[in-house]
């Protein structure tokens, strides 16, 4: 799965790049991903801890809502 970024996106940090990722992949494959565990494997480090940080943006707060309800671990 690719997709080119727009301008706007294009604008975003390294760390927002690679949860728009995470996100763009979990929102295709979520009729799958809803009946059984997964894993989400990264090597962008600060993502490793994605449930223990603080949500100090909207845009992060927006980005973990889809993931609720989801029986993943991220590595």
């Amino acid at each position: 799965m690719s997709k080119s970024l727009g301008p706007k996106l294009q604008a975003l940090s390294t760390y927002e790049k690679e949860c728009l990722a995470i996100l763009m992949a979990v929102d295709r494959w979520r009729p799958y991903l809803l009946t059984s565990s997964f894993v989400i494997r990264t090597d962008h480090r600060s993502l490793a801890c994605l449930d223990e940080q603080r949500l100090t943006t909207p845009w992060q707060q927006k980005a973990l809502t889809k993931l609720f309800g989801l029986n993943y671990t991220i590595e």
